[in-house]
């Protein structure tokens, strides 16, 4: 029995039962091999959804901090840009909606429109040949990747 019906409990769940369960049985290699694939993806897929809103919220903030830094470093001078303000204003607009909900496609849309946003902000910056700017945007590519790698961290190579 379940207690904690959470799609990364349900998934974890769908993993045991393919490996003890139907992997057992199995007697053709390649059949193997693709249900050690399979599980393996699932499992990728049960980390992503036990932090998947959590983590896009938090790098949301990130980039939206970056990008408004970036606009009022540069919001008067040659290096104003309207790509930048553009996508502050549709990231704004996205958090008009329901700023509030949880649902993935609202956090997902959030995060687009920031990630939108991020990549004006570091054009201009790189633009503008802000060194300091372009740094911290390297920081946040890092910090992005770290996550990524937290959900492939189950990921193995089979079958070699």
């Amino acid at each position: 029995m379940i207690t904690r019906p959470t799609t990364d409990a349900l998934i974890a769940d769908c993993c045991r039962e393919l490996m003890d369960a139907i992997l057992p049985g199995l007697t053709d290699e390649t059949l193997k091999l693709r249900l050690v694939m399979t599980e393996t993806a699932l499992r990728n897929a049960a980390v992503r959804a036990a932090h998947e809103i959590a983590w896009m919220s938090e790098e949301t903030a990130a980039l939206l901090s970056y990008a408004e830094q970036v606009a009022a470093r540069f919001s008067d001078g040659p290096h104003a840009d309207d790509p930048l303000s553009t996508a502050l204003a549709a990231l704004a607009a996205a958090k008009a909606l329901p700023a509030a909900s949880l649902h993935l496609a609202d956090v997902t849309d959030r995060y687009e429109r920031a990630g939108q946003a991020f990549a004006a902000a570091l054009a201009a910056a790189q633009e503008a040949g802000a060194a300091d700017l372009i740094a911290q945007a390297r920081e946040l590519l890092r910090t992005r990747i770290a996550t990524e790698k937290q959900v492939m961290a189950t990921y193995t190579v089979v079958g070699r």
